[in-house]
């Protein structure tokens, strides 16, 4: 029998799925053979080694139980610590990941290799094809690999990589093995301790012919993030200067519940025939509430530049002292979720002569903000100061004074969406002697998507919105009889909570603040005031309502090969893709409806309304090829050239138009483009990858992408009919086209070794990411790539004997840009390092004791527009600690 925490390297380093709890022990007695016996963690590296090594593709991996040993609560965090990988944190917690300057929309993410449904639940964030890792707990998998080079026997639709996140088999494991953790995760922004509970059971009978795996997670965690804004910056034909329209001291409160269950059940009725049932339910609740106190510097626009001081360019400090000023605070309320469903059933047939595989299954998500009130109270006649380079502002009357703040304006709405995917696939791997060909691989899959956004604005403050005006005699319109009867911030109960204190990187005495009563306001939108009942309009957003279906059909046949000293693989994947997108397309008549259909009320609706359906087919032939000549034992050099592609963001592809008023001088408008062709790319990739002991690594891999094009927004004019003056009027649209490509250009290098007990990894990624568009600065986006950091680099130390286990880890990427702002400006992401350790000590050869902890030294998360002098904010998402038990039996 070997000691606590030794592995036999014949064994799996991992016992439970997703790393749940510390390794268990293993003992292993064989005739004849002689251990070799190493520690956990080495362990673990050996088993992601191993898996990198014996893959006839360029692939990085994580082990169950290395995973374990990392303070992660999910798999993207899990996934930061890979070469070439880079993860978004925008709320403290990984959320979407980019690879090799690849942005989360270019990427897949497969659980046991088929699709995972997601659907996001912050009302700004777009629908798109990135998958949210928050719905995917660590402790779940049972190993995760990344596919940097293509294979034609995996699904398409990535340029930078795919993840395959695998589950654990009950057949796998030991009958009757229970593994269960027990924690706490203080967050000392909100100075909460939240439940992390989980646990597993593993069975199966005698004969080994069937099994069940069950694992439930249920981590919650109440999240605060605090920072500064600023919401734009304002540019004019009439000066040189570049002026902030909104400065906010913001704080973002969240309340995240999140269960996860997964069953896997197994039958083996004979040697040749496996059946696999597997089912997964994540649910994530994220009710949350934001409050932000923002001056308004645009809107005395004069004044601020007169004040600052500035001859030129941006104007980051200035003044208002004549009583102009205004300040505005924005309580903004929401109840919001996201969860996703998947099942699936694998039938495996395996004999001498060829081993067959059927699958069939269906994934689902539903998510977003079901329900939203922003409540505004301003004060028109303040002074103030800022100066965004000390982040310091300061204003007067003070953001205490709830009787300085009257009422300003009520909107709120809803934007649910929806993912779902049928799929079947049969794939057929015959054994061969045909020269240097050892497998035949060939398949077909069957793909039946859609997704879906629904987007309703509610108004308070529409015609007859009180049905029966006796109720409030004088007060047809609900938002009139709320403002004046609660005419401040001091009445009706809106400033019960008292004052707070805003623990934002900035100074100033708008870190003092009235906290937000969101019971009280939400009782007044919803329920109703001193007796009247609450109403409402509820109109559709056309433009943002809309639903896209494809139909996908993929074939590939794959040839494996191996001699002596080289092996790999060559195929080819097609694929047909029959994509349906739908959305309302509309026309106004004499009375606008900007773009709204009210749909309880005789309101706004556009003279004609149509939902349009326009179909775009298209068909890709992807070939791929990876080699590995082993140099020597331990010294091995891959190769691997492919074809790849990924289809376009559904949000891009409904086919609505939409345009503001023909009344107006030079008036715009919006397109969608259902005809956007996916995104091609030719890659080439080459590594050197020398395994120089058995848990150490020291790796060069150098990868360039030659990308077909990006998308822009093109203007084009085309005339539209206003029926008012009888006349047709040209109209400036936006629409997003295929345009110019662009290459990307890399190298990665790794480093792992192991000092008998200290251990160190390490890698480093360079990015050259380039699009050929030309850069024009009143074109917003050109020229530019979303998700690339030039640099990127993580470091690992641990150390682990006999009941001891630790790591210290460092992730650092350098500023990339990130998108277009919900206000349209260019938003780019400072430069990001973060701390994390962990550490666990055996108290029993069946439990451990744990403690992590995230982001130690409470880095800033700084996000600016184009220029590092125009901050867009400034965040703290704060410190967590987890401290509990984990327990193997």
């Amino acid at each position: 029998m070997l000691k606590r925490n030794k592995l036999a390297l014949s064994i799996s380093a991992a016992v439970l799925s997703g790393g749940l709890m510390a390794p268990l022990a293993v003992a292993q007695q064989t005739e004849a053979l002689e251990e070799v016996t190493v520690t956990g963690i080495r362990a673990s590296l050996q088993d992601a080694l191993s898996t990198k090594r014996d893959a006839n593709a360029i692939v990085d991996a994580i082990s169950a139980e290395d995973v374990g040993k990392f303070p992660d609560k999910n798999v993207a965090e899990s996934l930061s610590r890979v070469p070439g990988l880079a993860v978004s944190r925008e709320f403290g917690e990984g959320e979407k990941i980019s690879i090799r300057g690849a942005g989360p929309d270019l990427n897949r993410t497969l659980l046991n290799g088929q699709t995972v449904a997601t659907a996001d639940w912050f009302i700004l964030d777009d629908p798109a094809r990135s998958f949210n890792y928050t719905l995917l707990p660590s402790t779940l998998i049972g190993g995760v690999e990344v596919y940097k080079s293509p294979v034609a026997s995996i699904d398409e639709g990535s340029i930078g990589g795919t993840v395959i996140v695998k589950t654990r088999r009950p057949l796998d494991l030991e009958a009757n093995t229970i593994n269960l953790a027990v924690e706490s995760q203080y967050s000392d922004k909100s100075g909460e301790n939240d439940p992390q509970l989980a646990a597993q059971y593993s069975w199966k009978n005698d004969s080994e012919t069937f099994g069940v795996l069950v694992s439930a997670v249920k981590q919650d965690r109440t999240m605060q993030r605090e920072g500064l804004e600023v919401l734009g910056w304002n540019e004019s034909d009439a000066d040189d200067y570049s002026v902030p329209s909104h400065i906010g001291i913001a704080k973002f409160e969240q309340a995240r519940e999140r269960e996860t269950f997964f069953l896997s059940a197994q039958a083996a009725p004979t040697e040749e025939l496996t059946f696999t049932f597997n089912a997964l339910s994540s649910e994530m609740d994220a009710d949350n509430q934001n409050q932000n106190f923002l001056l308004l510097p645009n809107n005395t626009r004069d004044a601020i530049i007169a004040n600052s001081g500035i001859a030129g360019g941006n104007v980051t400090s200035s003044a208002v002292t004549d009583n102009t000023g205004a300040i505005f605070l924005d309580f903004i309320n929401r109840v919001s979720s996201t969860k996703t469903e998947s099942y699936d059933l694998s039938v495996d047939y395996e004999t001498d002569a060829f081993s067959l595989t059927g699958v069939i299954g269906k994934t689902e998500a539903s998510g977003g903000t079901y329900r939203e009130t922003s409540w505004e109270y301003v004060t028109g006649t303040a002074n103030y100061t800022y100066d965004l380079n000390s982040r310091e502002v300061n204003t007067s009357p003070e953001t205490t004074d709830a009787a300085a703040f009257g009422a300003g304006w009520i909107w709120g709405g809803e934007r649910p969406t929806t993912d779902e995917e049928s799929y079947a696939q049969l794939d057929l791997d015959i054994p061969v002697e045909l020269s240097v060909f050892t497998n035949i691989k060939t398949g077909l899959k069957f793909r039946d998507a859609e997704r879906a956004q629904e987007r309703t604005v509610y108004s308070w403050h529409g015609p007859n919105t009180l049905d029966d005006a006796s109720l409030a005699p004088g007060w047809p319109v609900y938002l009139q009889y709320i403002f004046d009867t609660c005419p401040t911030l001091a009445d009706c109960g809106l400033n019960a909570n008292g004052t707070v204190n805003v623990d934002a990187p900035a100074s100033g005495s708008l870190l003092s603040q009235i906290e937000q009563n969101r019971a009280a306001m939400e009782e007044m939108a919803f329920v109703g005031l001193n007796g009247v009942p609450a109403d409402y309009a509820r109109s559709l957003e056309l433009a943002q309502n809309w639903a896209v279906g494809e139909e996908i059909t993929a074939f590939y046949v794959q040839g494996d090969f191996e001699g002596e000293s080289f092996r790999g693989n060559v195929g080819l994947r097609y694929v047909d893709t029959k994509q349906a997108s739908g959305g309302y397309q509309w026309l106004d008549g004499a009375s606008p409806s900007w773009g709204f259909y009210t749909v309880d009320r005789d309101w706004l609706a556009p003279a004609e309304l149509d939902w349009v359906v326009v179909d775009n087919n298209y068909s890709e032939v992807l070939p791929s090829a990876n080699f590995i000549y082993e140099l020597d034992d331990d010294t091995q050099l891959k190769l691997g050239a492919a074809r790849v592609m990924a289809r376009r963001n559904q949000s891009t592809l409904s086919p609505f138009e939409t345009y503001g008023s023909l009344n107006q001088a030079n008036p715009t408008g919006q397109k969608g483009n259902p005809m956007l062709p996916p995104m091609l790319a030719n890659q080439f990739d080459a590594s050197y990858e020398w395994y120089y002991q058995d848990a150490s690594l020291l790796a060069a891999t150098f990868f360039y992408k030659d990308i077909d094009s990006y998308i822009y927004g093109e203007e084009t004019v085309d005339a539209r009919y206003n029926e008012q003056t009888d006349e047709m009027v040209d109209v400036t649209f936006t629409q997003q086209i295929a345009g110019e490509g662009g290459t990307t250009t890399g190298l990665e290098v790794s480093w792992q070794h192991d000092f008998d007990g200290f251990g160190v990894q390490a890698n480093y990624t360079y990015t050259d990411a380039k699009s050929d568009q030309k850069r024009e600065a009143d074109k917003v986006g050109s020229g530019l790539v979303e998700g690339a950091s030039e640099h990127m680099y993580n470091l690992t130390g641990y150390y682990e004997n006999d009941w001891l286990g630790a790591r210290l880890m460092y992730n650092y990427r350098t500023e990339w840009y990130k998108g277009l702002h919900f206000n349209g400006d260019e938003l780019w992401n400072d430069s990001y390092g973060q701390w994390d350790a962990s550490i666990s000590a055996a108290v029993t050869d069946n439990i451990d004791l744990v403690f992590e902890a995230v982001n130690l030294t409470d880095e800033e998360l700084v996000e600016f527009n184009t220029d590092s002098g125009r901050i867009m904010s400034a965040y703290e998402n704060g410190r967590r600690f987890v401290l509990g038990a984990r327990m193997s039996f």
